[in-house]
């Protein structure tokens, strides 16, 4: 018995060890690789052969070199920036303007725990504290300084510091909110100026460099690419057209120049788009185009001279687009308010018209338009076209001087509260939600990165905050004003579904 077991063990053997051979044998004959990998394999041999190449090599250290004579061209050039304040900034984001969407963080002067410098080399004022840092970058050798508005914004003191450690306590000549630019001025001579570039050249694809003060590591540089140009409708900054770039930006970069490879400043790093707080491969930059004209008023005239023709724009939306019976691709800004006496009240524009050019220029969205209309020189004569009950027209429209002030005293149907824009409500709202004459107001604009985004749309009525009524312009600002001191803002609100209650803290 054991005998006749024993020759069945070379059998079982074979099987073992034999089945799987064959199998893999019949299943994986030596097939002809496929077409994308016989390519793959070419590209593959051709790629070796590049890299084995000197000239090829050659190439890649002519473009390093060209990285480091960037990174010493500017090293003079660039400094870092001490905010003092009242209080800490390393818990807070005052200095982040309110329209900023939660996950475009623009708080890049703030440094994290444990890497502030602490305000060392100058006298602080008693009882103030660091506020951060930021970066700059020198336009004039007799000391002008351009940065960023929210790094220099709520400070006391601004100290500069330059490439060689040398420290001086800096001017504030000028801010402009509306690029969220500002320039700086030390009291010394004899230093490198960086040269503004054309950021009208640059093109997605090119290669471009930042250099600035990340965490306050003063002179990091960084490289990458143009992403994507004119990127506005962001909620940045009421003009936005930004350069996007994926060159590694933190914070403590903001204010710094991003540079093309001629070593010219094509940009002003201002903003990322994070959820963290830290460089996630999105970063916009200021043009320098704008930069330039900014840069000019500010030491000039101490202030940015604007033009204005009176109105709020909204970005035409697809749903709007149906509403007002216009085909669904149709771009352009409509009118949600127009100012009394302004130019566009004047030339006879209403709420509800659709802009949709100025000269020729295609008008896209509410940003586009403000940007156009902002740097066209007031007393400048343009044409606007405009759709009114889905028929086209034009009209001339003289751009007026945009005077902060006036336009919010002018402003009777517009106030501005949290990121909201109210006026009186429409025959067509005053229908679609059965209001009473003055029983509430129409939500016109929600801005980006306003608290109440969320819970309010355009075309909503809010009917009391607090219990008080809102029958008004006026009526809905004297309830904001009361209702900020009390922490805690019920705002009662009506849509096509009816009425709610949104919860806002005022403190």
């Amino acid at each position: 018995m054991n005998r006749s077991l024993g020759s069945w063990k070379p059998f079982f053997l074979t099987m073992v060890l034999g089945v799987p051979v064959a199998y893999w044998l019949f299943s994986h004959p030596s097939a002809p690789p496929t077409a994308v990998y016989a390519q793959q394999i070419v590209d593959a041999q051709q790629a070796r052969g590049g890299l084995s190449d000197p000239a090829g090599v050659a190439s890649a250290d002519q473009l390093s070199k060209v990285f480091r004579d960037v990174s010493k061209s500017l090293k003079p050039s660039v400094v870092s920036i001490k905010n003092v304040g009242e209080q800490s900034m390393a818990r807070s984001r005052g200095a982040v303007p309110q329209r900023m969407p939660k996950e475009l963080e623009q708080f890049f002067g703030i440094p994290p725990d444990g890497l502030s410098e602490g305000g060392d080399g100058i006298d602080l004022p008693k009882g103030r504290v660091e506020n951060g840092l930021g970066s700059g970058v020198i336009v004039r050798s007799d000391g002008y300084i351009l940065t960023n508005n929210h790094v220099v914004e709520g400070a006391s003191v601004l100290e500069v510091v330059l490439s060689d450690d040398r420290k001086f306590i800096a001017k504030l000549i000028g801010t402009d909110k509306r690029t969220d630019l500002a320039i700086l001025k030390i009291d010394t001579s004899g230093l490198v100026a960086a040269k503004l570039g054309s950021s009208e050249k640059m093109e997605v694809g090119d290669w471009v460099i930042a250099i600035g003060s990340p965490f306050g590591l003063a002179q990091t540089v960084t490289a990458g690419i143009v992403s994507a140009t004119n990127r506005s409708d962001q909620g940045i900054t009421p003009y936005d057209n930004f350069i996007q770039t994926d060159a590694a930006i933190n914070p403590g970069n903001s204010g710094g120049p991003l540079l093309n490879l001629y070593g010219e400043v094509i940009g002003i790093n201002t903003a990322i788009a994070s959820r963290s707080g830290g460089y996630n491969g999105i970063c916009f930059s200021v043009p320098s185009d704008t930069a330039k004209r900014v840069l000019e008023d500010l030491i000039n005239n101490g202030r940015v001279t604007r033009g204005v023709i009176g109105i709020e724009p909204v970005t035409l939306s697809a749903d709007m687009a149906r509403k007002l019976s216009l085909p669904e691709d149709t771009r352009g800004a409509v009118v949600a308010l127009v100012t009394k006496d302004f130019p566009a009240y004047k030339a006879g524009l209403k709420k509800g018209d659709v802009i949709t050019a100025i000269n020729g220029t295609a008008i896209t969205s509410d940003s586009s338009m403000r940007r156009f209309v902002g740097e066209t020189k007031p007393g400048t004569s343009v044409r606007v076209a405009y759709l009114r009950n889905g028929k086209q027209s034009e009209v001339a429209v003289t751009i007026g001087e945009l005077d902060e002030r006036a336009l919010a005293a002018a402003s009777t149907e517009a106030v501005q509260a949290y990121g909201v824009t109210i006026g009186l409500a429409s025959d067509e709202t005053i229908q679609e939600l059965g209001l009473k004459p003055g029983e509430g107001v129409e939500v016109a604009r929600i801005n980006r990165g306003s608290p109440l985004a969320g819970e309010m749309a355009p075309g909503m009525a809010i009917l009391s905050i607090n219990g008080k009524k809102t029958g008004s312009p006026i009526e809905f600002a004297e309830a904001m004003e009361a209702a900020a001191a009390t922490g805690l803002t019920k705002i009662v609100v009506r849509d096509s579904e009816g009425d709610r209650t949104v919860k806002l803290r005022t403190r």
